[in-house]
């Protein structure tokens, strides 16, 4: 099987003949350190060449260490993340089956997934949201440049070889708590719902929209985000979740023809039923500790993938042991039909490589070979 049979295989929970690889995201440095990287700089010094960026040729070209990319971000952004040229290369030398197309994730003009308070850009997306009420409507902004959106996605997929394409969006409950601050959020869903129904309503029209589009292309499935849950519940009722915020987000997810993904940390059972009436394929990323992953595989494994898992602080702090014990844990667990293994958020650039190449390497020891 090569990489996308085999990760269209697990979605559908079919028979593979190894346990899939997929990440939303992985970072460059990580990545480079794990594989080596003065050879991910001849991959994109290679593909930089093919699509004519002559700044990004001078740079590799110089390139010596690391942290001398790190200073040209906007280079390495551009090849990751929209030309899609360079990523499949670092996919594979990963053993990574999916590449991802983040370039519609943001709703909000200027390519923002968040509103927030701009007093505070220290706080990154911890800082408070600025849609407090219906006088602060107008700041919601919507990109136009559907477009231009649409022209980098099908460059994207261009370059995807074997490997399964996936374009990331949100179903739009996480820009619009985000949006409007948490506890203004939470406090509205009891209190002032209209204002929730109307914010959520435009979030999720923009996405519904796009969602669309994608489906369109060459996409082999989507990614659909939304934080929506601490480690021991959602963040609210599952009346709330049914009556008030569920009808907005079922408008993105019945645009979705493509076979896709949930994403959202923390424990999802008080709400699963509502949830996954939405028809996604899979769930990710199973955070550590929020829900028993024997149970989940029990009493959901016959009607949908579970996708991720390997606890993000044993990659980040943990050991290259602690790492190839969880690792087997979850491909006992969950495997081998119905899973794709992965992280239980992404490869964040705290990732420790030698804790990130135990892990890969105890995948392609223990996560095949099936019978297909």
């Amino acid at each position: 099987m090569n990489p996308r049979e085999r990760v269209l295989a697990a979605l559908h929970r079919q028979p593979v003949d190894r346990i899939p690889y997929c990440e939303h995201l992985v970072d460059l440095n990580v990545a480079m350190r794990t594989v080596g990287a003065m050879k991910v700089v001849k991959i994109m010094l290679k593909t930089g060449k093919k699509i004519g960026f002559r700044n990004l040729i001078t740079v590799l070209k110089t390139t010596k260490k690391v942290e001398e990319l790190a200073a040209h971000p906007e280079h390495i952004g551009l090849l990751m993340r929209f030309a899609g040229i360079a990523e499949p290369l670092i996919s594979k030398e990963l053993h990574r089956d999916n590449i991802t197309y983040w370039g519609a994730a943001g709703c909000f003009e200027g390519g923002k997934t968040y509103l927030l308070n701009p007093d505070t850009p220290e706080l990154g997306s911890s800082a408070d949201g600025i849609l407090k009420s219906f006088d602060d409507l107008d700041k919601m902004v919507f990109r136009k440049d559907i477009d231009q959106i649409l022209s980098g996605a099908e460059e994207f997929v261009k370059h995807k070889g074997d490997l399964a394409a996936c374009a990331l969006i949100f179903l739009g409950l996480d820009p619009t708590w985000h949006s409007m601050g948490f506890e203004t959020f939470c406090i509205a869903c009891l209190q002032e719902p209209e204002l929730v129904e109307e914010i959520l309503g435009r979030v999720t029209d923009w996405y519904a929209n796009i969602a669309a589009e994608l489906c369109k292309l060459d996409f082999d499935f989507i990614w659909a985000a939304d934080d929506i849950a601490y480690n021991s519940a959602p963040f609210f009722s599952p009346k709330v979740y049914r009556t008030l915020l569920l009808p907005h987000t079922r408008k993105v997810a019945e645009k979705i023809t493509k076979p896709w993904i949930y994403h959202s940390d923390g424990n999802l059972l008080p709400i699963w039923k509502d949830l996954t009436s939405q028809g996604m394929n899979a769930i990710h990323p199973l955070e550590a500790g929020s829900m028993d992953l024997k149970q989940l595989k029990a009493d959901y494994g016959d009607a949908i993938t579970f996708v991720g898992g390997l606890d993000l602080r044993i990659l980040e702090a943990g050991t290259p042991e602690e790492t190839k014990q969880f690792a087997e844990y979850l491909i006992d667990t969950l495997g081998p039909t119905g899973y794709i293994f992965g992280s239980s958020n992404s490869i964040t650039p705290h990732v420790i490589p030698e804790n990130y190449r135990a892990m890969i390497e105890t995948l392609l020891k223990k996560g095949g070979q099936q019978q297909v």
